[in-house]
């Protein structure tokens, strides 16, 4: 209820929540150094009669500067206040630390996204040379679900990125068909494997004037393997006349059979132009972010997965092919890379 007379109090750092916030949140934060912050006008005044103050500003100062490797906080209390107030509420914790780079994902269990209507498909239909990247977190492969297949991405009868088939379910397989032909050209490897339950890169690049494929698991060059029969472009800007043939559309997280979906989280999933290098592949925070997309004119698609609500993923390319789930997504919060 409004007061009948004027209620003042003042805004304070108290140190002594570090302590609370360290023990409340299992960390090793700091106290935010007095060089980092100010409170210009720390006292204000609920006028008798009215329920709210003026605002109190917190200024940060030189954030940049701080140690990335640490967090830090700053605890803002109601203090010197004329009216009793409630120890659970009165004291607001400034959070300093490293910035994740991607903090929303999508979970593809029983799911799949599809490009089955594409602005601008061009770039994505001769691809003589490629590289295709996703981050994924596997919940669990392939078994006993009709199929010890999953499917990362690519185009049935086509070419195809998937774990499974006459592989060990956690490795990854690389699949052409040439055109005209009925039979796939599979290349795999056993060092090409990926681990249940946590993030991971992966890159796979194709050159069509070598035939060569290489797969990078977090960065790091796997056995390479080249084609005998598969020598062509690939086109994963496929369009069709009816609803019926987009089974042949690029998916991501389907080919061929529902039961082949991949169990996970998903992020950063790319597609470029060009053979990408080993240094470009492990360039800082690359895993995580592509700066100004629509300035990587290579970079002909970039589904991050961060749209956090609905069906829809947004395509941050130039290109803007925004993909469509199958059914509403299912989308999960995390801080990557982890601190």
């Amino acid at each position: 209820m409004p007061s009948p007379t004027d209620v003042t109090f003042t805004y304070s750092v108290d140190a002594a929540g570090v302590e609370w916030y360290n023990t409340a949140y299992t960390d090793t934060a700091e106290l935010l150094p007095a060089d980092y912050y100010e409170i210009p006008e720390p006292t204000v005044t609920i006028p008798a009669g009215e329920i709210r103050s003026s605002e109190v500003e917190v200024r940060f100062k030189s954030l940049l500067t701080l140690d990335k490797s640490k967090t830090y906080v700053l605890p803002v209390t109601i203090d010197g206040a004329n009216i009793s107030t409630l120890a659970s509420r009165r004291t607001v914790y400034f959070v300093i630390k490293e910035a994740s780079l991607v903090n929303v994902v999508a979970n593809l269990r029983d799911n799949s996204v599809c490009v089955a209507k594409w602005n601008n498909a061009g770039p994505l239909q001769s691809l003589s040379q490629m590289t295709v990247e996703a981050l994924v977190k596997v919940d669990a492969f392939a078994d006993g679900r009709g199929s010890n297949i999953s499917t990362l991405m690519g185009v049935e009868g086509h070419f195809l990125l998937r774990f499974g088939d006459t592989a060990p379910n956690n490795q990854l397989q690389v699949v052409g068909r040439p055109s005209g032909s009925t039979s796939d050209e599979k290349l795999t490897s056993s060092d090409w494997t990926v681990k249940t339950g946590e993030w991971t890169h992966i890159a796979v690049t194709y050159d069509r004037w070598t035939n060569e494929v290489n797969v990078y698991i977090n960065g790091v060059k796997k056995t390479p393997q080249t084609f005998g029969r598969f020598t062509e472009s690939v086109n994963w800007g496929r369009t069709y006349a009816t609803e019926t043939e987009t089974e042949r559309s690029f998916w991501i997280g389907y080919s061929y059979a529902d039961d082949r979906y991949l169990d996970g989280d998903i992020a950063e999933v790319r597609v470029w132009n060009k053979v990408l290098s080993d240094e470009e592949i492990n360039a800082t925070n690359h895993f995580y972010k592509i700066y100004d997309p629509e300035t990587n004119y290579n970079l002909v698609a970039y589904w991050k997965f961060n749209d956090g609500k609905g069906a829809t993923i947004t395509d941050y390319s130039s290109n803007g092919n925004d993909a469509t789930a199958t059914k509403v997504l299912t989308w999960n919060t995390v801080e990557l890379p982890a601190k």
